[in-house]
């Protein structure tokens, strides 16, 4: 009673001094007294804020008498002084940026107050990167974060945060604005005010079993109190174009190849062409043929295309309310000389109101729609293969319909063969998207200052209406379709969550306390409705329906799922004196997923600020800021089947009796169902943040060590060939995170920057439940390798003399001669088993790194960055696929490096060698197939010009930023490919979307 007695008391206390308000007016200004634009000042205590305008000049109303105002401004340390009229404030600069707010789940706090590394991007950092994808921008800039473009058109990145710890889905969860999301391709990253990145469990722990692969957490751009309205338009126009484009043999080439490894089986077909398309063969040497055709199918592939973007918004507030309204457009065409495309529109609004004193609530809703027209990616792959001896079109080749494509049977090819541009030509495909992200919430002061109750819903709705069309065609006997097929689907998600948090905060002598109690609600509804048809009209999309084809070839089939959950979860954090740090969470899951419904998941966290300490600070001049962290944390993973297994029924004479003279039928049951639950991760982390020289170095590195235990993997069942889901695996994850960055001035006038990002993987498969090995069907998983290994033969050189074939009984027993690979006999038993194979790497980089540089001076701007890495390697199945097809065309390298004789290399096959099964085979993978995926690249550089406060008479006119902006157009790597940079999670490089360099033109303008 006494406590409600009080608590009212206080709220008449804190009326009584609103009441005794005034307005006041003040300018902001930097550390050489240039006007700070945009600068926040808020009421200490608060929601009551404002921000600087053009001059550096705010007014605030309503401000008590005696009040304290904080002052911020990112990159300058924040300032708290007494409220005045006509207040002049100085600002300095903060690199360290300690008082900086990070969102950290369920709640925010200051960098300072971190016991656990929290990574923080701001919009500007990721403003001037020409992106589809938010997170497509953030490649280089995080340590630990490894991000992995495509090129397609609208197809969002894979992401990583320290590494790969499931064998089955290694995605980070997104949590934008208090929604949970598997990835956030359908956000406009100009919406986004930050993205704090939760590396470690102690930080990921609070969101339990969906936070084993990091956590992203999203906040979306609000408005501000006491603003007037501030308009913002921003465009960029900009060309993409294909870099580092593989050079393939041409047909002169092409030929010498074939002609050296077999002259009798291949060269009716270079006659064929020759006879076909013009050119000439009556030389007797065969370098000397020419070819009328000499196709060069990447060129005719590819083109240049454009991407734009437009957005719009404003924001603003009054004393009680503050809203934020944006539209964006983006259009990206793709580089694929076809139909291929992305487009999306978003519409955005926040409203924050002051209903009470007592009582906030407010709203912020997404909603985004687009259309994704997907490339036939089957065209790169047969780019590969085709040789230029045939054309794309054959004017002789009457018989094709609807155009007049060259068929590869004119040359006498078989049916491995295509024709690319038509395989690209005759597909349609799109992925139309609607999606609308809503948050309310409400937000109860029962204590000010103190004690608040927040209650939030937060729903996602999202709908995918699909389809794949192949239109009837004929270009030879080989192919053709005789029919149009469709494939129509409608998925729809509808997912929510409720969430309710009671957070206190009090403050007593040296001694600062807070905690967080918390309950939610959550459910994910997933639906599938498919429907494939034949000989559906052609003509229009408007035609394509399943209803229009024949009714015998209608199909439809439906599918879903529905999980719900709830949860419990807590933190407690405390520091003594800002010095010493000490932060408990803990959150149990329940979830209808599994059959095992609750998971516990706990973390902790310590901190030392070791600069606040007497003999620190008496001793050490040079260093501004030191604290040392170490935090431990347990998190779950639910990206896994709910369930797995079969039962079967099997007949026949194993399972027959003989009774008498007659054989009776018998039946084997067999069942196999899988007791999985979520995964579960163990992580240590040990850290330190240090700041020197007035705050210009700033140094953070950390060490962490990961394992995931329970990992879910299929393996084979006892004596037979099924395999079964289950929890078998343990995946070690530990390395090396470190950033730094120097930041200064010199005279008035000019700022620059630079930093840099390293980490450093270790990645190591523990266990395997018993076995030693597993194999996944494209890579091996191998107890005390790296996951997902290459594993096959390594090459150690080319036979280069008879006499050396004849010395080897390997060589001997299996009919070699000299051009051919020599394979590493590892047991020197002298045959070549698979007991000889080896680990020849992994497709997970060891160490990564971005360095990041930039100035200002006046009004120009000028950014640098570039990222890196080392250790992955690659399997060039695009090469490899030969044994398909001993007569596929080769790449530029292979001709030009190619064994010709001996002493003329020892590490390339001849032209003969490249048509055999022993050194081109499915099942032979050889090291020579697998590549280094080290690569550099300057990842953007932009150049800008700001012109502000601008004035014709007395007409100010609006801020205006011009730029310039270069991305990715630079990279350089050894492997033969487009880039080493790719999507498949194997590190399979065979129908990958080439990158671009795109080039921008962008304008920004602040009304």
């Amino acid at each position: 009673m006494k406590k409600f007695l009080f608590s009212i008391l206080l709220t008449i206390v804190a009326q009584f001094a609103w009441a005794q308000s005034n307005s006041i007016k003040g300018t902001v200004l930097d550390a050489v007294g240039e006007p700070v634009i945009g600068a926040t000042v808020k009421i200490a205590g608060t929601t009551v804020a404002t921000v600087t305008d053009l001059d550096g000049k705010f007014s605030l109303n309503n401000v008590p008498k005696g009040a304290k105002l904080d002052i911020s401004f990112i990159g300058m340390k924040t300032k708290t002084l007494t409220a005045s009229d006509n207040l002049l404030v100085n600002m300095e600069d903060d690199s360290t940026m300690l008082e900086e707010v990070v969102a950290i789940g369920y709640g925010s706090a200051k960098a300072k107050d971190l016991t656990s590394p929290i990574v923080v991007v701001r919009a500007e950092d990721i403003a001037n990167i020409p992106a589809t994808s938010p997170m497509a921008a953030m490649q280089g800039k995080v340590a630990g974060v490894n991000v992995v473009s495509s090129g397609i058109p609208g197809a969002g990145p894979t992401v990583r945060i320290r590494g790969n710890g499931s064998f089955s889905n290694s995605d980070p969860l997104y949590v934008v604005d208090g929604m949970f999301y598997d990835n956030i391709n359908f956000l406009n990253p100009s919406d986004i005010k930050d993205l704090s990145v939760l590396k470690d469990a102690s930080a990921a722990a609070i969101y339990g079993v969906r936070a084993a692969n990091g956590v992203v957490i999203v906040t979306t751009k609000k408005g501000t109190r006491n603003q007037q309205a501030q308009i913002r338009y921003e465009s960029y126009l900009g060309v993409q174009h294909a870099t580092n484009v593989l050079k393939m043999a041409n047909s002169s080439q092409y030929g010498q190849m074939l002609m050296e490894a077999d002259y009798d089986a291949y060269s009716p077909y270079l006659k064929a062409s020759i006879d076909r398309y013009g050119g000439s063969y009556a030389s007797d040497d065969f370098h000397n043929w020419t070819y009328g055709s000499d196709t060069d199918w990447y060129s005719e592939l590819l083109r240049n295309a454009i991407m734009t973007n437009h957005a719009v918004s404003v924001s603003g507030g009054s004393e009680k309310v503050s809203y934020s309204v944006g539209a964006n457009y983006l259009y990206q065409n793709g580089i694929m000389d076809t139909e291929n495309s992305y487009s999306r529109m978003n519409l955005r609004g926040a409203l924050d109101f002051d209903a009470a004193n007592w009582l906030k609530v407010g709203f912020n809703g997404v909603y985004s729609k687009s259309n994704q027209v997907n490339p036939n990616n089957d065209a790169w792959q047969q780019a590969f293969n085709a040789p230029g001896i045939y054309p794309v079109y054959d004017s002789q080749n009457t018989v094709a319909t609807p155009e007049a494509f060259a068929a590869p049977s004119s040359v006498g090819f078989t049916n491995n063969f295509y024709n690319p541009i038509a395989t690209a030509t005759y597909y349609h495909s799109k992925n139309n998207t609607e999606q609308m992200l809503s948050n309310f919430y409400a937000d109860f002061t029962l204590i000010p200052s103190k004690l608040h109750v927040k209650t939030s819903v937060n729903y996602d709705h999202s709908t995918i209406e699909g389809y794949v069309f192949i239109p009837k065609y004929y270009i030879s006997e080989q192919l053709h379709t005789d029919n149009s097929s469709l494939t129509k689907s409608i998925t729809t998600f509808n997912n929510y969550i409720w969430d309710n948090t009671l957070n206190y905060n009090d403050s007593w002598g040296n001694h600062n306390f807070g905690a967080m109690l918390g309950y939610s609600m959550r459910q994910e509804k997933y639906h599938l409705l498919s429907g494939t048809a034949k000989n559906v009209p052609e003509g229009k999309e408007e035609y394509w329906y399943v209803g229009q084809g024949d009714e015998e070839s209608r199909k439809s089939s439906e599918g879903g799922y529905r999980y719900r959950g709830q949860s419990y979860f807590g933190r407690l954090s405390y520091n003594y004196a800002e010095k010493y740090y000490l932060m408990l969470t803990f959150r149990a899951d329940g979830s209808s997923k599994y059959q095992e419904h609750w998971g516990y998941f706990p973390s902790v966290g310590a901190s030392w600020v070791i600069s606040e300490e007497p003999f620190f600070k008496n001793n050490i001049k040079t260093i501004d800021y030191m604290k040392l962290r170490a935090s431990w944390g347990k998190l779950g993973n639910d990206h896994v089947a709910a369930s797995d297994g079969f039962a079967s029924i099997a007949t026949g004479n194993w399972n027959s009796g003989v009774f008498g003279n007659a054989t009776y039928p018998g039946f084997q049951n067999t069942t196999y169902f899988s007791w999985l639950s979520w995964e579960m991760v163990e992580e240590t982390n040990v850290g330190l943040n240090l700041g020197a020289f007035r705050s210009r170095l700033n140094l953070d590195i950390d060490y962490f060590h990961r394992m995931t235990k329970d990992a879910v993997l299929s393996t084979r069942l006892p004596f037979q060939n099924d395999t079964l889901a289950g929890n078998n695996g343990k995946i070690l994850n530990q390395g090396i995170d470190v950033s730094a960055n120097w930041n200064d001035r010199i005279g008035h006038d000019f700022k620059y920057n630079v930093g840099m990002n390293l980490s450093f993987l270790w990645n190591e498969v523990k266990s395997l439940n018993g076995a030693n090995m597993v194999n996944n069907g494209k890579v091996y998983n191998i107890v005390g390798e790296e996951m997902n290994s290459f594993y096959g033969y390594k090459v150690v050189g080319v036979y280069q003399n008879a006499q050396e074939v004849a010395n080897d009984p390997i060589a001997v027993a299996n009919g070699l001669e000299p051009g051919d690979f020599k394979y590493e006999d590892t047991n020197h038993d002298g045959v070549l088993t698979g007991d000889d194979r080896q680990v020849l790497g992994s497709y997970l980089p060891n160490f990564t790194y971005g360095i990041n540089l930039g100035f200002e001076w006046k009004n120009l701007d000028f950014s640098l960055s570039t990222y890196g890495q080392m250790g992955a390697q690659i399997f060039n199945r695009k090469r490899a696929l030969r044994y398909a097809q001993s007569n596929y065309n080769f790449d530029e390298a292979q001709f030009t490096n190619r064994w010709t004789g001996e002493g003329s290399t020892n590490t390339d096959p001849s032209a003969k060698a490249l048509t055999k099964g022993w050194n081109v085979s499915d099942q032979r993978l050889n090291s020579y197939f697998i590549e280094d995926a080290d690569f550099f690249r300057i990842q953007n550089i932009t150049l800008g010009y700001s012109l502000k406060k601008l004035k014709i008479g007395n007409y100010t006119l609006p801020s205006l930023r011009l730029s310039v902006t270069a991305d990715r157009p630079l990279t350089l790597f050894s492997a033969n490919t487009f880039t080493p940079e790719i999507s498949d999670p194997d590190g399979w490089d065979t129908n990958v979307y080439p990158l671009t360099s795109t080039y921008t033109f962008g304008v920004q303008v602040n009304f």
